[in-house]
């Protein structure tokens, strides 16, 4: 069987030059990443006000319990929009690095994808932010005032919320992952439509996995979501054409 042909592009090179390359690739992003961290971390308290006003409860006191705790919230919000704004720098440095080694439909596939699969997951933040966390404080936070006063732990309620946006994000990439397998051969849809019942346990295990909560509100919130999901995952399927397995090969008995 003859061996498939490299990539125009593609040329022999010392490990050592793949290697060097690497690296000047990584310490690019990770100054980048650093300038913009420092650049955040001047106005991050304000950004921590913006981002937990609109999820904590009224009535709540959000409190520092550990000398650093804010200072570690200011130093992971500093880290996420910092994150977010070089993420296109990291991908172009990461396509370069990989692109000489990549067909020009491999590329064409990653171009395609990237920007569906960055689309998703940002919706999945802004879904778990603006709709789930509102509704999971209020399921478990009960004040009256009348007995006792409530002092949120600005930490853990920090972490509770990026925990669930970065789940969420995750979580929403369900269906483009799916349509990806059907679209390349690797599953059937009637497959995944018979194995709902599989399917569902398998989504709520991942929930749990992905949101470790006590109080399991988070993991069935996520579950619900997954399921949804799923649905919606094969019902866009019905408009995929999925390769045709019969070939030369498969008309051989």
């Amino acid at each position: 069987m003859p061996e498939k042909p490299l990539p125009p592009q593609d040329k022999e090179m010392p490990l050592s030059e793949h290697l060097r390359e690497l690296r000047d690739r990584i310490v690019i992003v990770l100054g980048v990443t650093l300038a913009l961290m420092a650049i955040t971390f001047v106005f991050s308290s304000t950004l921590v006000s913006i981002v937990l006003k609109h999820v904590v409860p009224a009535g709540a006191t959000l409190t520092i319990y550990a000398p650093l705790e804010l200072f570690e919230v200011r130093i992971v919000i500093s880290f996420i929009v910092a994150i977010a704004v070089g993420f296109p720098l990291l991908v172009y440095e990461s396509f370069r690095f990989a692109s000489p080694g990549l067909y020009e439909h491999e590329k064409r596939f990653v171009v395609m994808v990237l920007p569906i699969s960055f689309f998703l997951f940002v919706l999945g933040a802004l879904f778990a932010y603006f709709l789930v966390l509102p509704a999971f404080f209020s399921l478990v936070y009960v004040y009256d005032g009348s007995m006792v006063v409530s002092d949120l732990s600005i930490g853990q309620t920090f972490s509770i919320v990026t925990n669930l946006m970065l789940g969420f994000g995750i979580v929403f990439q369900v269906p483009l992952i799916i349509n990806m397998a059907i679209k390349m051969g690797l599953v059937k849809r009637k497959t995944l439509a018979d194995s709902r019942l599989l399917a569902y346990g398998l989504l709520v295990g991942f929930a749990v996995f992905i949101t470790p909560d006590p109080s399991m509100l988070s993991q069935l919130l996520v579950g619900v979501v997954l399921i949804a999901l799923y649905e919606a995952s094969l019902l866009i399927a019905r408009f995929i054409k999925a390769p045709d397995s019969k070939g030369p090969a498969g008309n051989k008995q």
